[in-house]
């Protein structure tokens, strides 16, 4: 996720070089072979390229407008995750009973607490496609052995958070209510992972962007041809800027399709989760924590 309010257009234009050179070399190519060979035998309307251009205007904001609602849909996701968490830390540190085995209460609420971390790890690794398997350094050796080559490790861990808030209720460290608010936050911890999983398994209509990139690419090559009439080779220079931001704007809204691929306009789930495991380690009182996650470049958070 970007931090930076403002980036300057040369950077955006860095940052997709490619597809800026390859509207460049078509719109040059085109503009060369219609002035010098094409225009007799074919000609052109700037009417015809105004309405294409228009079309192309209204395509691209509906696709932008969709794939930003699924942006902020996943942000929503982890802005949930980040408030049950902090509220799941201090239930299990708070509405466990006195026990005559103080020593006992405090080793389930740090396992509670830190498998916990491990989960958030699980799913951001999940929706990332990482293999880095980082939230095992979370559990100990009896979970590991558990989560030894499941397929959904989250799902795994939220179900041996479960076990360990059944078995506490039975040996009579905590109360049956309590249990339950506590099984309550793992629901909605399963909710926000499905929902996170929806979003990056349901891909967005393929013909949508299929028929703008098609389209874009007409006008690219139509434009020229049509402004060329007016203003000759200028056209090259007129054409490549308009042509480029369409093309620009286009893959940045496709970008924002999938916000847990790991680009720098994605949901920050690295730095999310960071500030999570410091938050949560400091509700069990551990003092050596991990740092914060700074931004790349000074410009955007992972």
């Amino acid at each position: 996720m970007y931090v930076k309010r403002r980036i300057a257009i040369l950077d955006i234009y860095a940052t997709n070089w490619k597809a800026a050179l390859g509207v460049l070399v078509t719109v040059c190519a085109v503009t060369f072979l219609y002035i010098e060979v094409l225009r007799p035998f074919l000609p052109t309307s700037m009417a015809v390229v105004t309405v294409l251009g228009t079309a192309i205007s209204f395509f691209i904001g509906f696709i932008n407008a969709q794939a930003y609602d699924r942006w902020w849909e996943a942000r929503k996701i982890w802005g949930t995750l980040v408030n049950d968490s902090r509220s799941f830390a201090r239930m299990v540190t708070t509405l466990f009973a006195t026990s005559e085995e103080p020593a006992k209460v405090i080793t389930i609420q740090e396992r509670l607490v830190r498998r916990h971390v491990a989960f958030l790890y699980a799913v951001k690794e999940r929706l990332r496609e990482e293999r880095t398997q980082e939230y095992l350094d979370h559990v100990n050796e009896d979970d590991r052995e558990r989560l030894r080559g499941a397929g959904h490790p989250g799902n795994v861990l939220l179900q041996l958070q479960g076990e360990d808030i059944d078995a506490a209720q039975r040996a009579g460290y905590i109360e049956v209510i309590r249990m339950a608010q506590i099984n309550d936050l793992l629901t909605r911890f399963s909710t926000s992972m499905g929902m996170a999983e929806r979003i990056k398994l349901t891909v967005f209509p393929v013909y949508y962007s299929t028929l703008i990139r098609f389209s874009i690419w007409v006008f690219v090559v139509v434009f020229p041809m049509a402004l060329s009439e007016v203003v000759g080779y200028w056209a090259i220079l007129y054409a490549f800027v308009l042509g480029a931001i369409f093309k620009i704007i286009h893959r940045i809204g496709e970008a924002l399709m999938d916000p847990f691929r790991g680009a720098p306009s994605d949901t920050p789930m690295s730095s999310i989760v960071r500030t999570i495991e410091i938050d949560l380690l400091e509700h069990i009182g551990v003092k050596d924590h991990p740092p914060r996650i700074q931004p790349v470049k000074g410009r955007y958070l992972m």
